[in-house]
């Protein structure tokens, strides 16, 4: 309950004088629990001094807290996350209780040529394929180029991963100038002839915001026109036989059983139709695998191994920046394991990496993250930034909106009959 004095300044308007040093003192003490939880808990940091950068910054924020929004503040948090060097270890710009955290309700990618817009809501569903050229007055080579300082990754691949991502957040674009409460941002685009145009697009509180999203297919595109490797996406494994090339193509797209069937009862049963087919490549594409449970990888392991030792068939795996944490398990110990050849790109994490799902809430502000407390060796004394692939092949727009696997088809070209 308010004290006479505070109702009598609030009728005087001087709320804020009161506010302020509330909110001030409320983020300060929200930065301090984060330093002491992740000096508590981290895997590394644990044993150790804190990063001298992150200490430095985490002092530096305090002092902006009073030029900054609420939504800034969760950035700025996640900013101060990044020095701790993995994946695992973040805070997320949405989800907080203080404050509603509003972003763009578009879909970048980022292709060898650039950034596009590749999803978007109803509302704004004309600029879907058009090239962005600036948001909100800053390039995305500006802002993507930032982002290998900011994101929490495990190399930086991931920063290509999440960085369109963060490129929706407000909060991510009052670093770049946007005015404080701004409810649209001005884009800058580049349509499909290469004319230019531009459009305010408002920022939409979350709906049903659940990681990063997925690649789609490409709008408008007919069923029978849409590439394998973008046909169900949204099913966590799957496998079809392509028999002009005697290949079998298996698409894992999460490291989890679902309903109706174990990963073990499903590696059994691919297990069986290679051995009734007899196709002498096996491709697993895991280019939209972002993790899951670790300890499932083994029967698919153990399947990879048995095709190549009973079968002599050749093994070649398909990643990219979207194949992270338990995927990046898999990759490794196929990598270790097996005798296999990667296709792709590279994948966001390394063979051997810090990084676990451990969830910390700040008291004041409700922000919401992790903090990683375990180590994952798939092969001992590996210091790789990420496994190179021996077959690298990279996505252009191009290729994307019209409808193109240049992955697949190299590896095809190379290993199918």
């Amino acid at each position: 309950m308010k004290t006479a004095a505070i109702i009598l300044l609030s009728i005087l308007g001087f709320t804020s004088v009161i506010a302020q040093p509330d909110r001030t003192r409320g983020w300060s003490n929200d930065i301090d629990y984060l330093l002491a939880k992740v000096k508590e808990q981290h895997y590394v940091y644990k044993n150790k001094d804190l990063p001298p950068t992150m200490v430095r910054s985490a002092e530096e924020l305090k002092t902006r807290i009073p030029d900054f929004t609420d939504e800034r503040m969760l950035i700025e948090l996640q900013g101060l996350m990044y020095h701790l060097g993995d994946g695992h270890s973040y805070i997320l710009p949405l989800l907080a209780t203080i404050t509603e955290s509003k972003f763009l309700p578009l879909h970048f990618y980022e292709f060898t040529d650039g950034m596009y817009v590749i999803d978007a809501d109803a509302a704004n569903a004309r600029l879907i394929g058009m090239k962005v050229r600036s948001i909100a007055g800053a390039t995305p080579e500006k802002i993507m180029h930032d982002m290998v300082t900011f994101v929490s990754q495990d190399n930086t691949v991931g920063a290509h991963w999440l960085g369109p991502v963060f490129m929706r957040q407000r909060g991510l674009l009052e670093r770049y100038g946007l005015a404080k409460g701004s409810q649209t941002a001005l884009i800058k685009f580049d349509d499909r002839k290469g004319t230019k145009f531009e459009a305010s697009v408002p920022f939409v509180p979350p709906t049903d915001f659940r990681g990063v999203p997925k690649m789609v297919p490409a709008k408008n595109t007919a069923p029978e026109k849409i590439p394998l490797y973008l046909t169900n996406v949204g099913d966590n494994f799957w496998f079809r036989y392509l028999p002009e090339h005697k290949a079998m193509y298996f698409q894992w797209n999460q490291v989890q059983n679902k309903e109706g069937e174990t990963l073990a009862a499903f590696s059994k049963r691919l297990e069986n139709e290679l051995k009734t087919l007899n196709p002498t490549l096996l491709i697993v594409d895991v280019r939209h695998n972002n993790g899951g449970n670790g300890y499932l990888n083994t029967a698919v392991i153990n399947m990879m191994k048995n095709f190549q030792e009973s079968q002599k068939g050749k093994l070649v795996i398909i990643t990219g920046r979207n194949t992270f944490s338990a995927a990046q398990i898999f990759i490794g110990r196929a990598d270790h394991e097996t005798n296999v050849v990667f296709a792709g790109e590279p994948s966001s994490s390394k063979p051997n990496f810090v990084g676990e799902e451990n969830e910390v809430v700040l008291p004041y502000s409700g922000a919401r993250g992790s903090i990683s407390n375990r180590y994952h060796e798939s092969i001992p004394g590996d210091t790789r930034q990420w496994i190179a692939p021996e077959l690298e092949v990279r996505l252009s727009s191009r290729d994307y909106f019209g409808n193109n696997d240049p992955v697949l088809k190299a590896v095809l070209n190379k290993y199918g009959k």
